[in-house]
């Protein structure tokens, strides 16, 4: 079932085998029209495979009327790579999702969860409302995940619990930037439809959120946007830049013109990689090669 899907990662080190699954540590990071996960092998503190494919919009021997679903997705996964059915050590979930509210841990109430969402966005019944706790700085981030996706992962990963990727991406953020994070530090996380704008203020979250893009200039003008909002000039200010951006694409010269000290984000070095990483650019993946560091 490749035409399902498209391969847009396939980076295995030599010495990966299916038979040693139980010590090694599977992250996954998902949404509804793409899967991407890692392996890492705990023995030796390493990452040693990364995989990501994206579901194809048009199947050309699809009968007329078909319509792919992401569990549809997820079987044609599973069937190239039947290994990821084995146990493992660890497996880790992250939903990659565009609904999320912060919600400060003295008002936290799980009972009030889906409340407190529904102040910012519908959530319709086929929705279901989780909320991560932030310990570093004792915030929720609740959020929603269509019930159907929830199921298909949790029926092949039983024991693996799902986070929001916004989550993994405020701890594995703070965690590597914190000696380095001052008022008003701004990380730039682009994925390839929607975008992530974090902004701290020393040691507290300031402003959190994702935004849908298609071209560049939707990156440009939201990420003015938010900054003149918040009283910050684009010239004086300082932006990480992680995810799908690279020096010298279209996107990296665009928000050039506005913000002239950028810098990329940089890899883990707590982790060891396979050589097969050495084309993954540093900033690619950021949250899914830091997931190992959130707490559990």
């Amino acid at each position: 079932m490749p035409e399902f899907y498209t391969v847009v990662a396939n980076r295995v080190d030599a010495a990966f085998t299916t038979q040693e699954t139980r010590n090694f540590g599977l992250s996954l990071q998902f949404n509804d029209f793409h899967i991407a996960y890692c392996v890492m092998d705990y023995r030796l503190n390493k990452y040693i495979l990364l995989h990501e494919f994206r579901r194809n919009d048009f199947i050309p021997r699809a009968k007329p009327g078909f319509k792919l679903s992401f569990e549809d997705f997820l079987r044609s996964v599973l069937t190239a790579n039947p290994w990821l059915k084995n146990p493992f050590k660890s497996v880790r979930i992250a939903y990659e999702g565009k609904k999320s509210t912060l919600i400060p841990g003295p008002l936290f109430d799980a009972q009030e969860a889906e409340n407190f969402l529904k102040l910012t966005y519908p959530v319709p019944a086929d929705e279901h409302v989780l909320a991560d706790h932030i310990q570093q700085f004792d915030n929720y981030n609740v959020y929603s995940i269509p019930k159907s996706l929830e199921e298909s992962l949790m029926r092949l990963f039983p024991s693996a619990r799902i986070s929001s990727l916004s989550t993994i991406l405020l701890q594995t953020v703070w965690m590597n930037f914190k000696t380095r994070i001052n008022a008003n530090r701004i990380f730039l996380h682009i994925k390839e439809k929607s975008f992530d704008i974090l902004i701290y203020n020393g040691k507290q979250i300031k402003y959190l959120n994702t935004f849908t893009w298609m071209v560049a200039e939707d990156v440009a003008y939201f990420l003015i946007f938010v900054l003149e909002q918040l009283g910050m000039n684009p010239e004086q200010s300082s932006v990480v830049l992680l995810g799908n951006i690279d020096r010298g694409s279209n996107l990296f010269e665009l928000i050039y013109r506005y913000v002239k000290n950028m810098e990329f984000g940089r890899r883990n070095e707590t982790y060891k990689y396979s050589p097969v990483f050495d084309i993954v650019a540093p900033q690619s993946y950021y949250p899914l090669l830091n997931f190992n560091s959130c707490e559990s």
